[in-house]
Formats: structure tokens, sequence, C-alpha cells
């Protein structure tokens, strides 16, 4: 009698461990999941907070009123004048979040933009006030479709990952 006790304690305890490891698996699979899935989403979301970030600033670049004082340097239809600053703002802000901007993006927009500065001498430089970019009005407007194009994408892509599910048994992948 007292040998059959200690055989079902041994089976209950041998039972009890095969549960408690299956239980540890799958809750480690969910845990990895949900752990993916919030860093893809928190990837989207940044990704969003830096294309809009870019976006405000061109239009705010777009929407500057032009001092209209120097006809001969400036034509308002189709010329665009950025200030020393927003174009630092610029290059600085896309270099230190590159890992968020597409690099064809940057890459075309700069050079199209570099292909456009016009050249003045230090001294009207500084009386400007900012570099002049010669018919790169419509550039910038392009490039803020662009942008807003692929923030709808990403939002997509966002909700896309806000609704799955993470399932216990199948191991998913994120694009992180």
């Amino acid at each position: 009698m007292n040998i059959q006790i200690i055989l079902s304690i041994l089976a209950g305890m041998l039972l009890g461990i095969v549960g408690m490891g299956l239980g540890f698996y799958l809750y480690h699979l969910y845990d990895e999941n949900r752990y993916k899935k919030q860093l893809a989403i928190d990837k989207k979301l940044k990704e969003l907070e830096v294309r809009n970030i870019l976006n405000k600033k061109i239009n705010e670049l777009l929407n500057r009123p032009l001092d209209t004082g120097n006809d001969l340097l400036i034509i308002p239809q189709k010329d665009i004048k950025i200030p020393f600053y927003d174009y630092n703002f610029l290059k600085n802000f896309t270099s230190m979040y590159n890992l968020y901007l597409p690099a064809y993006f940057l890459e075309t927009f700069f050079k199209d933009l570099s292909h456009r500065l016009a050249t003045y001498s230090d001294e009207d430089d500084m009386k400007n006030g900012g570099y002049i970019f010669k018919d790169a009005r419509i550039i910038l407007e392009n490039f803020s479709k662009e942008v807003t194009h692929d923030m709808k994408k990403k939002q997509k892509e966002l909700e896309k990952l806000a609704n799955i599910y993470p399932s216990i048994l199948k191991k998913q992948y994120f694009d992180l």
C-alpha cells in the first residue's frame, strides 16, 4: 500500500513538472510575441512622428511670407528662401533620425534642392538671411506630398500591427 502511494505521489509530481514546463513554454511564446509586437508598434509610431515633424517644417517653409523687397533675387511663385537656421535644422534633423526615414527620400530631396541653390556673394547671402533656391517651390511641394503619402501608408501598417493579437501557439514575425 505504501509503494502505491509513493508511486502516485511521484506520478503526480512528474505530471506537475511537465504541466509547469508546458505552461512556462506557452507563456514564453506569448510574452515574446507581445514584446515583438510592442517594439514594432513603437517603431511605426516613431516613424510617423518623425515624418509628421518633417512635413510640418516643410509646410512652414512653404507658407512663410517672403520679403519681396528685392524682386531681382526672389520670384515668390517659383523661388523659396530658406533661412540658415531652418536649413541647418532640416540637415541635422534628417541626419539625426535617418533610421526612421528612407534614405532615398532624403538623398533625392537634398540633391534636387542643391541643384536649385542660387549662388551669391557672402554679403548678399547674409543680407538675404538665408539661402535662395530658384524654382524650388515645386520640389518642396512634391516632397511634402510624398511624405504625406508615406505617412498614410505607415498609418495603414500601424493599424495592421495593432489588430494582430498574439497567438499563444503560433510564432509571429514582425519587421523590426
